[in-house]
């Protein structure tokens, strides 16, 4: 996540979805933002006009109405929990994942820092969403990839690791992950593999849902789910699968 991005499409399903799984009473959620500093490279975070659509508009009206809140004004993750888009007992942690800043170098000094700032990081926070049921984690890019498999690395911060999943996710009923799909393989192979890689590192005791939000670039959101709400959580997907937001996303797998 960087602050950039907040109100766009994809904010908007990410909050969709949030909002429609986990409202009950009994459910409080944990956000790790994963912040990473802002980048001008490209042209991310510019997809804001779908707020003008009639058909995003009749998904939630009253999530468009908080996210154009935002977009007036400073875009930023603090702007999102300011206007109470998930529900006011939810718990953020937005501590910056910018050690590839302060300490920018290849040497074994800065590499061994940046692994110890991290560490610090993941126990802060686990620390912080520890009272929380559901965990939902907002990595840039998503799940780690290949080129970039030690968490010591510069851009390490653009992404979750399955030993932080772990962390994070124990005793938890759910958690839920961002991950941004590639042009490299079919959506559905990619989702697959990351599904059995998922339940191979994480172990979870239910099911993983995988549901694909669509709007401009294809991301995957995926739900690791405790076998005591495993029923209960894919009634919740269903309904809402059935519901005004269904255009938007498709299911692919149960895992």
């Amino acid at each position: 996540m960087q602050d950039r991005y907040a109100g766009d499409v994809g904010d908007f399903g990410k909050f969709s979805l949030l909002r429609s799984l986990f409202n009950n009473a009994n459910d409080r959620l944990g956000v790790v933002w994963y912040l990473f500093p802002d980048e001008f490279h490209n042209e991310d975070g510019k997809y804001t006009n779908y707020i003008e659509k009639q058909k995003f508009q009749s998904c939630d009206p009253e999530l468009i109405k908080k996210i154009s809140n935002i977009l007036n004004g400073k875009r930023s993750v603090r702007a999102l929990e300011n206007n109470n888009i998930l529900k006011p007992n939810t718990i953020y942690f937005s501590e910056k994942l910018d050690f590839h800043i302060k300490y920018p170098t290849q040497k074994k000094i800065d590499k061994e820092t940046r692994l110890l700032k991290r560490q610090e990081w993941l126990k802060n926070a686990v620390e912080i969403v520890n009272p929380c049921n559901i965990v939902f984690l907002d990595p840039d890019n998503g799940l780690e990839i290949e080129s970039c498999k030690k968490i010591s690395l510069m851009k390490s911060g653009k992404y979750t690791y399955y030993s932080e999943i772990k962390a994070l996710s124990i005793g938890k009923d759910a958690c839920v992950i961002y991950h941004h799909l590639n042009r490299n393989k079919k959506h559905k192979d990619q989702i697959e593999s990351r599904i059995k890689d998922l339940r191979e590192k994480i172990d979870p005791t239910g099911k993983i849902f995988a549901l694909r939000y669509k709007p401009y670039s294809p991301r995957v959101y995926f739900i690791i789910s405790k076998k005591s709400v495993e029923k209960k959580l894919k009634d919740k997907i269903q309904r809402f699968k059935n519901g005004s937001c269904c255009k938007f996303w498709d299911n692919y797998y149960e895992g």
